[in-house]
């Protein structure tokens, strides 16, 4: 279970947070704050989604030396 948990780890960090972003425009209201919160959440979640890119090439890069 440890070893599947760490390997799609940063998928469940990316699902969670593209989950609570989404959940934010249920409530939203075109005021200061909550444009502020959309524009960092924003940023959040393509810095995590940058990151499971990252993740996913070097894990596909490491298998793909294994295997020549």
């Amino acid at each position: 279970m440890k070893q599947v948990f760490s390997r799609f780890s940063h998928w469940l960090a990316l699902l969670i947070i593209g989950f609570s972003f989404f959940t934010m425009f249920i409530n939203f209201k075109v005021i200061q704050l909550d444009v502020l919160a959309v524009i960092m959440g924003g940023i959040g979640l393509l810095s995590v989604g940058y990151l499971t890119f990252a993740v996913e090439k070097k894990i596909k890069n490491q298998r793909n030396d294994l295997f020549l």
